[in-house]
């Protein structure tokens, strides 16, 4: 029967936390303590389901029956070790951009179309944006054009202009 992994909400590197070694929920015995083992995360993102490789996952171990359970140190690592996996933009690529660009994040998810809130999640770490919302956030960084274009004054007119030309053309004016 394979082992389950237990998410908690321990972390290890906090001083405030109960001391090591801790009980286990699954033996019950006061065993659990931080270990750091080799990893094959499945993790799914986008609708499609991620396998890579941690080769030092900090996580906390049941020395009596092995029980692995993840803290919030061990979900930070796997979190940063699917960006990585699937090349997106880190947390801190996205606020040197805003920063180099002098753009808040209200303004630049206003430009972009989504809620400031969005953004803050991004930048501190908590979600992960898709695919299409990081090549997006990367053609917005890498052209002016772009970001001119994402201007909400610039591409309303935009849509109003090709909604015009699209109805003159089916008209035959």
């Amino acid at each position: 029967m394979p082992r389950k992994e237990y998410l908690c909400a321990t972390d290890a590197a906090e001083p405030s936390e109960k001391p090591f070694p801790r009980r286990c929920p699954e033996c019950g015995k006061v065993e659990v303590r931080p270990a750091t083992i080799a990893y094959d995360a499945e993790v799914k993102h986008d609708g499609r389901l991620h396998a890579f490789h941690i080769p030092r996952l900090q996580i906390n171990k049941c020395g009596a029956c092995g029980e692995v359970l993840f803290s919030n140190v061990s979900n930070d690592q796997v979190t940063q070790a699917l960006r990585e996996h699937l090349v997106l933009l880190s947390p801190e690529q996205i606020r040197d951009a805003l920063s180099k660009l002098g753009l808040r994040q209200k303004d630049f998810a206003e430009r972009i179309g989504v809620a400031a809130e969005t953004i803050s999640r991004w930048i501190g770490g908590t979600h992960i944006q898709s695919r299409a919302m990081d090549n997006l956030m990367r053609l917005f960084f890498e052209f002016d054009n772009v970001r001119y274009a994402l201007t909400s004054t610039v591409a309303n007119n935009m849509l109003i202009t090709t909604a015009l030309t699209s109805r003159r053309r089916r008209s035959g004016n």
